[in-house]
């Protein structure tokens, strides 16, 4: 089957290809910038809401750069993600104690660029390997406003699907012979397993899930002006399918632990992220698999992703030329030199390390080993977008058990996010 390219509906995607064309060329200087209070001369301070694993991760990755010896080493700093947005807020609103560089979630990109805390890393990326061909498409292509690289694209946390092999040959023996699971699948893996106590989806989050649906069926998220606008007849299909499913019992219920159904085999398809790799490792009892999100129309691909962007923030302390090359030598270190970041089920979004054979024994490695997969990549960047899925996420079930009207509900969705964007 010849597959559509999946459109990427989201702020980046919304400009031409010529100004995608412009990214990494244009330029806009670095005046105004400068080092984090407190950091030394030849260090580069990073900053990032990654705690935990992750952050330990992402520390043992810093660490073996740092043991190669470079003119300018750098420093870590995680910190809770209520701490990191309001230090980071503070930060760049004032110019003092900035970090060197900080990595921002791809929604949050353009919010910082609105407000004027961020400058351009066109200058230093000049002539250098950190350009658009080295990485993932979308990934790079979110980090450009208006023309300009604001972001350098780290790595990518997914929405995807993991599926117990065993139970889906019993009850859906065809399902995957394309690649791809259908929601025309998953109904009638559920009407087969369905007096055998198992369920064959589960709304685990349901932002991840809707976005996912809503890009499938053609939805986007900007109207002609640039407004956030879900109030529309898309979304309603979104629940409609959602609630058909749940009616029906194919849906592990409200209030149901589903990652637990599907560790007890209890559960055939669960929608989840890619940072759940170490809970399903752990799984000994039956083998499992991962695979895209469940499909509307395979003639149009939609995979949600998120990437974190290496972002640089206004100071007023000057960064010298040679502390920002140095940051730019960390970038393209970091193209080929992510493996330990990944472990936690994350994918990179530097093309290099799909040289890197321990990579792409990953199971998540699916969404980059083909061009379909990268393809349909989908990187959700809308400002606005996280009002409407923080509501979303506390108003799905409502619509999805009946409890509550979906056209009122995305109304009052609409209204909510269109009166914050004003704030």
């Amino acid at each position: 089957m010849k597959l559509k390219r999946a459109a990427v509906y989201s702020l980046a995607a919304a400009m031409s290809l010529t100004l995608f064309a412009g990214c990494g060329s244009k330029s806009e200087g670095t005046e105004g910038s400068g080092s984090s209070e407190g950091t030394k001369s030849d260090e580069i301070l990073l900053w990032s809401s990654a705690t935990g694993p992750d952050g330990e991760r992402i520390q043992k990755t810093v660490d073996a750069y740092n043991e190669t010896g470079p003119d300018f080493k750098v420093k870590f700093v995680s910190m809770q993600a209520d701490t990191f947005n309001t230090k980071l807020s503070t930060a760049g609103r004032n110019g003092k104690g900035v970090p060197d560089l900080a990595l921002v979630a791809s929604e949050a990109l353009p919010t910082y660029k609105s407000q004027e805390m961020l400058i351009s890393w066109d200058d230093m990326i000049s002539g250098t390997e950190v350009k658009k061909e080295n990485y993932v498409e979308s990934a790079w292509e979110v980090g450009c406003l208006d023309g300009v690289q604001y972001g350098v694209p780290a790595t990518m946390g997914s929405w995807i699907m993991y599926y117990n092999e065993d139970l889906m040959n019993k009850y859906a023996p065809d399902a995957m012979d394309d690649g791809y699971v259908t929601f025309e699948e998953i109904e009638a893996a559920g009407e087969a397993a369905k007096a055998d106590g198992i369920y064959s989806y589960a709304n685990t989050w349901s932002m991840q899930n809707y976005s996912n649906i809503y890009l499938q069926m053609g939805g986007e998220w900007l109207d002609a002006e640039g407004n956030i606008s879900i109030n529309n007849d898309v979304s309603a299909a979104v629940i409609e399918e959602l609630k058909k499913l749940n009616d029906l019992g194919y849906m592990v219920p409200n209030g149901e632990d589903a990652n637990k159904m599907f560790m007890n085999q209890q559960l055939i398809f669960l929608p989840e992220g890619t940072w759940m790799l170490s809970n399903m490792e752990g799984i000994k009892d039956f083998t499992w698999k991962e695979t895209f999100v469940p499909q509307w129309d395979l003639n149009h691909i939609v995979q949600c992703s998120g990437v974190d962007q290496f972002a640089i923030f206004n100071s007023k302390e000057e960064r010298s030329e040679e502390k920002l090359q140095g940051m730019v030598s960390f970038m393209e270190w970091l193209q080929g030199n992510q493996l330990e970041w990944v472990k936690s089920g994350a994918n990179p979004s530097a093309l290099a390390m799909l040289e890197n054979e321990e990579y792409l024994a990953m199971p998540q490695s699916f969404l980059l080993t083909t061009e379909e997969g990268r393809n349909a990549i989908n990187i959700n960047a809308a400002e606005g977008l996280t009002y409407v899925f923080g509501e979303y996420d506390n108003r799905a079930w409502d619509m999805i058990t009946g409890a509550a009207d979906s056209a009122q509900t995305f109304d009052e969705i609409q209204k909510i996010a269109d009166e914050k964007m004003k704030k």
